[in-house]
């Protein structure tokens, strides 16, 4: 998944600590088997070579990521999207500059994108593709998701008290932390304060430069970043990764009401 993951652990014996951890991440290999879009094999990249109509078997993994996909995408009205990949395409350089591509070159793209375009069977677990030139991707979602299940991992092994990390910017953390006041979270940010994480999940995603642009999956274009950093807290680090990306480009009140509607999340804008 081209990040690092650590995992830290109290309240049991090293030796425990480091097998349990151990098995965790071990875990991360078939996941990403399932789940990157850049294995030739994966669920992920044979759902990318369909055409409109077909199908194929996927796992449970990928069939539970893209449903979550699919649900916060609901959540967040539109502004978390796994099938903006065609969008990106078009309207970005491989330098990441931006690019206008020709009118037929964008609605093409457009075709292309939207969470509808693929059909989930669980009892079956198959997908469906609606559409030619679909471009899933889990990026914004699949550090937080491979976090839970190595969570998962380490509670059914005995663990009550953990922190994991994905690539410093994804943090899933349970119990009460090395001296029973939680675990502390940092933001990355100058002057910021720490957050106590304790049964919940914080993630961040940013841009280190004003002006860049980052895609709009709602609105079909660039948008250029007013805020340098978005971090989510939510109570489980899927859903904190996927709303990290998603704030970054919906408004401070769509944010808010997000939030007011869903009492277990957390937005937090250091820069705006």
């Amino acid at each position: 998944m081209a990040t690092e993951f650590q995992i830290y652990v109290v309240g049991t014996s090293e030796a425990k600590a480091m097998a349990v951890a151990s098995a965790a991440l071990r875990d991360l290999e078939p996941l990403e088997s399932e789940l990157s879009r850049f294995k030739r094999n994966s669920d992920i990249s044979r759902l990318n070579h369909l055409q409109k109509g077909e199908s194929t078997p996927i796992g449970i993994a990928a069939l539970d990521c893209i449903q979550l996909a699919q649900d916060i995408h609901t959540a967040t009205e539109g502004a978390f999207d796994i099938t903006a990949g065609p969008l990106i395409a078009v309207l970005t350089n491989p330098d990441h500059s931006p690019r206008d591509p020709s009118q037929e070159e964008l609605s093409k793209a457009i075709d292309a994108v939207g969470i509808k375009k693929i059909k989930l069977d669980h009892e079956s677990l198959t997908a469906t593709v609606l559409c030619d030139d679909l471009w899933l991707d889990l990026g914004g979602i699949g550090k937080g998701y491979a976090l839970d299940q190595m969570a998962l991992i380490l509670k059914e092994s005995g663990i009550n008290n953990a922190m994991l990390d994905a690539g410093g910017s994804t943090l899933l953390a349970f119990g009460d932390g090395p001296d029973g006041n939680g675990w502390i979270g940092g933001l990355g940010e100058p002057n910021s304060p720490e957050i106590i994480l304790k049964n919940n999940s914080l993630s961040g995603s940013g841009f280190s430069e004003r002006g860049e642009h980052i895609i709009d999956p709602r609105k079909h274009c660039r948008v250029p970043m007013k805020k340098c950093n978005a971090w989510a807290l939510a109570p489980y680090a899927a859903l904190a990764d996927a709303l990290s990306t998603a704030f970054l480009v919906m408004t401070p009140k769509e944010i808010q009401d997000l939030c007011e509607k869903h009492e277990e999340i957390e937005a937090i804008l250091p820069s705006i």
